[in-house]
């Protein structure tokens, strides 16, 4: 299929729609849960919120966009083996939606081994409450330990999804 229609005009859209998507679901669950924690009203005249809300979504956002070069590698050779049109897309869109799902499992795993860290090492802090109190400290401290933690671990998660790319079998040299 080498239209614009291709493989590549799948990967483009799928990759604007990713992005939204996960901005979008990001800001969602992430106001969700600091309302639950906080019982603050409206969180965004908070500059400490806008930052920590900030940071957590750049950092669900930086292992997201990890898929995408494992999602190319898939379509190419979807795209090599044969698989054109209706097969093509939904192959790549099965594709899309279980790398999005680990990496979104991936994040939350991420922000919540961040959070255990950083609550280990301040036990005396509820970090919730001097966010809400607007302690803009804490809050880019919580952001950066998650932020670190993300780009340590985003290699190793593309490497994890590398191992789920349908690659052909090779013959064997006897």
């Amino acid at each position: 299929m080498n239209t614009i229609f291709g493989a590549a005009g799948l990967e483009l859209v799928l990759s604007v729609l990713i992005g939204v998507i996960t901005v979008l679901v990001s800001k969602t669950v992430l106001v969700w849960f600091y309302k639950r924690q906080t019982n603050d009203a409206n969180p965004y005249d908070n500059l400490s919120f806008m930052i920590y809300l900030s940071g957590m979504i750049f950092s669900i956002s930086f292992i997201t966009y990890g898929i995408m070069e494992p999602l190319t590698a898939t379509f190419k050779i979807l795209e090599d083996s044969g698989e054109n049109g209706i097969d093509l897309i939904t192959q790549g869109i099965q594709y899309a939606g279980f790398f999005l799902m680990l990496s979104y499992s991936f994040s939350v795993l991420v922000i919540f081994i961040s959070y255990k860290l950083f609550t280990a090492l301040t036990t005396n802090i509820n970090e919730y409450e001097e966010i809400k109190a607007n302690n803009i400290g804490i809050a880019i401290l919580v952001v950066v330990l998650t932020i670190v933690t993300a780009m340590f671990v985003k290699t190793p998660f593309i490497a994890y999804l590398d191992s789920f790319i349908p690659y052909p079998e090779l013959p064997r040299i006897n």
